[in-house]
């Protein structure tokens, strides 16, 4: 294998700034086959993968600045459930920055987010999966840096209407159980959720989050300053920017569900959200973004000597924790695999533990069936049960099919 070094940029780096060797933020896949697991035929499958996809044989090195380096080390897989996977990896995984585990029917998958967001992560794991069920699939490796290019072209964007603030964290309780949180996995039949999005010409990206602020405005204390939530809907980049690149490309434009749209027709409210997502898909937008997020965070996490950045951005980071968003919604899209692989999976899982907000939402579009898994720490657990009233009443009848208690496990590796 040939040594590579690979530069982070601002959007990589972020994940890992406010950490010393406990690093955050790390989405997990799981998907269910049809047969047994055979651990001969994933260690083949993830060896070939890895050969498409450098960055994700990489370990994290640091001189003078955090970098990718090919790690020469084998990789490992472990048999475990997803209850008795190990929590911690990166020193326990030779150095690399995910664990794969599996067991009788099930293979899961987490990733530091500073590798590669949601879509870099599912193209390396389709490769996986592809491999594994004996389909050939040609892969260009996509090793630019994407949005970091476009740092300081921008001209303005176009005029956005800048939203209210959420609710005050302590106006919906929350639990403090550090990475652990209950997952709520719920399904509904995807025809539904397009029924409903097809009456305001938008996409469950409009459709989802405000039927979720719905049910998190009856639960916030009468006291509280305001009822808005804000959501901070992650945005992939790729498509509008015409980018492949397996590096983070995503931006997050937050959205505010205020008191007048309780008095909206639905579509209405559904309109208004596609609206603010359109304008913050179009390129000139999306520069603006990068550009104002690389001027905020980018000398931050360029501070110099680091145990000082670690210290600072810590405290901003903490800081942001409540006040950005009230919750984080990502819609992943369809899973689109080879009959042949389709074929032998049953299910498939997307999650992410809450980081900056005491709640996540990720969507996935599988086999017809729009799988959600919420991540939440709130004491009041009605919440739940009134998103599936609410979802039920516009025509998106939600089964809960588990609920877990989740932990996220962290990369804790020594550089």
């Amino acid at each position: 294998m040939i040594k590579m070094k690979h530069h982070l940029g601002v959007m990589d780096l972020y994940p890992i700034s406010a950490n010393k060797t406990v690093m955050e933020n790390n989405p997990f896949f799981q998907v269910k086959l049809k047969e047994g697991v055979s651990a001969e035929r994933l260690h083949t499958a993830v060896k070939q993968a890895l050969g498409q996809h450098p960055l994700f044989a990489c370990t994290l090195r640091y001189n003078k600045g955090y970098y990718l380096e090919t790690n020469e080390k084998e990789f490992l897989l472990i048999c475990a459930t997803e209850e008795n996977r190990p929590l911690a990896f990166g020193d326990a995984t030779n150095g690399f920055l995910w664990q794969m585990c599996y067991d009788e029917y099930t293979i899961s998958f987490e990733w530091c987010h500073a590798i590669s967001d949601g879509k870099g992560a599912f193209a390396f794991f389709s490769s996986v999966l592809c491999h594994y069920f004996g389909v050939e699939r040609s892969v260009e490796p996509a090793l630019e840096l994407g949005l970091e290019s476009l740092y300081d072209k921008a001209e303005g964007g176009i005029p956005q209407k800048k939203q209210a603030k959420g609710f005050a964290a302590n106006a919906l309780p929350f639990l403090k159980r550090g990475y652990r949180t209950d997952c709520h996995i719920l399904k509904a039949p995807m025809s539904e959720v397009l029924a409903v999005a097809k009456k305001s010409n938008s996409s469950p990206a409009a459709v989802l989050p405000p039927l979720v602020s719905m049910a998190l405005r009856k639960h916030i204390s009468s006291k509280a300053k305001n009822k808005n939530v804000r959501c901070s809907v992650v945005i992939d980049c790729r498509a509008p920017m015409g980018f492949q690149t397996m590096h983070n490309c995503i931006i997050s434009k937050n959205i505010t569900y205020v008191d007048r749209y309780d008095t909206m027709d639905f579509a209405r409210v559904s309109t208004i959200y596609r609206s603010l997502l359109d304008l913050a898909v179009q390129k000139e937008n999306i520069v603006k973004a990068a550009t104002e997020f690389i001027d905020t965070v980018g000398p931050l996490v360029s501070i110099k000597p680091r145990f000082l950045q670690k210290a600072l951005a810590k405290v901003v980071f903490g800081v942001m924790k409540h006040s950005e968003c009230n919750f984080v919604f990502t819609y992943l899209g369809k899973v689109d695999l080879p009959n042949e692989v389709m074929s032998g999976l049953v299910d498939f899982n997307f999650r992410s533990w809450p980081d900056f907000s005491e709640c996540n939402v990720a969507a996935i579009d599988f086999n017809g069936t729009l799988i959600l898994n919420i991540c939440e720490n709130f004491r009041d657990k009605q919440i739940i049960p009134d998103l599936i009233d609410i979802c039920s009443a516009v025509g998106i009848h939600f089964e809960t099919v588990d609920v877990l208690s989740f932990e996220q496990a962290n990369l804790r590796l020594t550089i």
